[in-house]
């Protein structure tokens, strides 16, 4: 019995990766910062461990190709260390690769390099 409700019990993990950005006033960064989705948890994480640079970048989750936006952005700022969420708007589906994707949308970044790394969960 015990072995059937272990069995039972293991749940799915979300695969979470690393990032980086380097942006420049008004420019984006696509990067390759690619996961697959493991929940239908309809929140992202996101997670930076290390900024440089002033001013603030925006990044969202979205598809593979980066055509399709599924979150709503997160804002990224020098002292921003520390887990945001990102609400799915658009239905995240388990198994399906997503792209994190991050820039000055807002003409925010005043230093001549942003950057940031960290890490993500879609």
């Amino acid at each position: 019995m015990v072995i059937c409700v272990m069995a039972f019990s293991i749940t799915a993990s979300a695969e979470t990766k690393t990032f980086q950005f380097f942006v420049r006033p008004t420019e984006y960064d696509a990067g390759n910062w690619t996961a697959v989705k493991a929940d239908d948890e309809q929140t992202a994480y996101i997670t930076p461990t290390a900024i440089s640079g002033s001013g603030r970048i925006w990044v969202a989750v979205y598809d593979a190709g980066c055509s399709t936006q599924y979150t709503v952005n997160v804002g990224i700022s020098q002292g921003g260390t520390y887990r945001h969420t990102a609400g799915y708007y658009l239905t995240g589906t388990p198994g399906v690769t997503y792209r994190l994707f991050g820039g000055d949308s807002e003409w925010e970044v005043t230093s001549a390099t942003f950057t940031v790394s960290g890490r993500w969960t879609p």
